[in-house]
């Protein structure tokens, strides 16, 4: 099994060319650990999950001498993303190796979806025989870019994987198609998983498997010329699981329950004519 193990020392700021500035804290203690397992971000829109997830992820930040934090540090398998060295060479080799990244927002370009697979991924000739040389992103529907995005990014040979809603847009197929993805690569290589979704919050806090691991708070700052600072506060919830087979095998169940029900429905019922005589008719 491959390790995956994130320590992160708190407080962890990102700046922006010095007029904004977001800072996270820890409610309790000044250090947080991720190991293997399923880390959940609850959070208000704006409460910074994502930015908090890119900084992990080597997408936000300095790279360098202030690698991935203008304050605090990052640790990745113990080594520092503002440590020796880290340039952009390495966190690029670290980001292949390691990351998968599911972005909030799907992103394309204007190419096939094979090439799209080559350019983005690219690491399994035979895979991307999978994708067609014919078919655009462009020409598909909001959940089969979804699903293309997941077959393009989503790799069982990385440990660490972060889903920004990854959710979004899915029918019962794909949401079952998604979580038989994450199940079988749990069984495989992949180790720690991040993942943010608003609809998920319910069932996560109700779930016995997810404990409460602590609340991340964060402080934004942003000052413009002319314009008096913009000050917020916030925070976001992080919830483990460490052994979370059982969750994705509940969430399994639960889309297949769904399609059955789905298909159990005759959409002539539903319209009241149901072509033969009924006691309606006598």
């Amino acid at each position: 099994m491959v390790s995956s193990h994130f320590e992160i020392t708190f407080p962890l700021i990102l700046a922006y060319d010095g007029s904004f500035s977001i800072t996270f804290t820890l409610q309790r203690e000044t250090t947080l650990e991720f190991k293997r397992g399923v880390y959940y971000l609850h959070g208000d829109n704006g409460s910074g999950k994502t930015t908090f997830l890119n900084m992990l992820a080597l997408t936000a930040g300095n790279i360098g001498k202030k690698a991935g934090a203008d304050a605090g540090t990052v640790k990745f398998n113990g080594q520092a993303y503002n440590g020796k060295g880290i340039d952009y060479i390495r966190a690029a080799e670290i980001r292949e190796k390691s990351y998968c990244i599911f972005p909030q927002k799907v992103f394309f370009l204007p190419v096939s979806t094979r090439d799209n697979y080559m350019v983005l991924n690219g690491s399994d000739k035979k895979k991307a025989e999978s994708f067609s040389s014919q078919q655009y992103p462009d020409f598909l529907s909001g959940g089969q870019q979804q699903k293309i995005l997941m077959d393009i990014v989503l790799d069982e040979k990385k440990p660490v994987w972060f889903l920004d809603e990854p959710l979004t847009n899915l029918d019962a197929e794909r949401r079952l198609y998604f979580w038989t993805t994450l199940e079988r690569a749990y069984q495989k290589k992949l180790s720690t998983i991040f993942f943010i979704d608003h609809w998920m919050g319910k069932k996560i806090k109700a779930d016995k498997h997810f404990r409460h691991l602590n609340t991340l708070r964060v402080f934004t700052e942003n000052r413009q010329k002319n314009s008096p600072p913009e000050i917020g506060f916030r925070h976001i919830e992080i919830f483990e699981n460490n052994d979370p087979q059982d969750f994705f095998f509940q969430q399994i169940r639960q889309v297949q329950k769904e399609k059955v029900v789905k298909k159990s429905v005759n959409p002539l019922f539903l319209r009241g004519d149901w072509g033969v005589k009924g006691k309606h008719e006598e």
